[in-house]
């Protein structure tokens, strides 16, 4: 090889390399597949009575996300399926905590219930 033509073989190298870490990066497909499952679990928890910021937050990302990644900025769109995830497991969380809260309440009521039945029927048997 001439030294003309190695010095050629060089700058394409080097345009080569600089292209490729330049170029766009792998498109978000696995954080958005996350981020929109969780999406759906924290809907199907209770999320939108229990967590509606957090489940508004999730969609909003999501949404930023899909717009992101459709316009080929993957490095925001992959952020951004990432916070939407996070938000929805939030979302999810405290549908599961509100849910527990609610069961608690009504079985301290049973409790209260119970309690109000059995003392009038020891007044009652007392009576007797």
């Amino acid at each position: 090889m001439t030294p003309s033509a190695a010095k050629i073989h060089a700058v394409f190298a080097i345009m080569a390399a600089f292209l490729t870490a330049c170029g766009p990066t792998k498109p978000p497909g696995d954080e958005l597949g996350v981020a929109s499952r969780n999406l759906s679990a924290a809907r199907a928890a209770g999320a939108s009575t229990y967590a509606p910021q957090e489940l508004r937050a999730a969609e909003e990302r999501l949404s930023q996300a899909n717009a992101a990644s459709a316009r080929q900025d993957y490095d925001d769109a992959a952020m951004l399926a990432s916070e939407s995830a996070v938000n929805s497991e939030l979302a999810a969380a405290k549908s599961r905590l509100g849910k527990a809260r609610a069961a608690v309440d009504s079985l301290r009521q049973q409790n209260a219930d119970l309690s109000r039945d059995a003392a009038r029927h020891s007044e009652g048997a007392e009576l007797q």
